[in-house]
């Protein structure tokens, strides 16, 4: 006699599959009921005081005798903004027709430069430098 229902599974088997699943689940259930009342149960509140930066941190520096080792240093001031970057100094766009280096003055490139306005009146006594205009600008960047 030939057993055709490989892929069919036995049904005794079945039903303690699922037996032992639901028993499985059942314990589950009981387990995380279990730790639900703990949690409930615990409500305190840890605080801290509030945290205080050292006023010395550690660095390297001399120990003994001229030894270089781990000490501990001020802290450093902490940084201003200068004045000079809010300076906004007034410029002009040029057009370069070759790359020219002039000292004290600055460089340019080929093609459309922007240059302080005081540059600018030196670079412009050159013969291969002209003014550009602002529509000619916009043009050449895509605006």
């Amino acid at each position: 006699m030939e057993n055709n229902n490989y892929n069919q599974p036995d049904p005794a088997l079945d039903e303690a599959a699922a037996e032992a699943e639901r028993a499985s689940l059942a314990a589950h259930e009981a387990a995380i009921a279990a730790a639900s009342s703990v949690v409930e149960e615990v409500q305190a509140v840890v605080e801290a005081p509030a945290y205080q930066a050292p006023e010395e941190v550690q660095a390297l520096g001399s120990v003994a005798e001229g030894v270089i080792g781990a000490t501990t240093a001020p802290k450093a001031p902490e940084r201003k903004k200068s004045a000079k970057a809010a300076e906004v100094k007034e410029t002009v766009a040029l057009f370069s027709t070759k790359n020219v280096t002039w000292p004290g003055v600055g460089k340019v490139y080929r093609g459309y430069n922007i240059v302080e306005k005081d540059a600018a009146t030196q670079w412009l006594t050159r013969s291969h430098i002209k003014p550009a205009t602002p529509e000619e600008v916009a043009k050449e960047f895509g605006k």
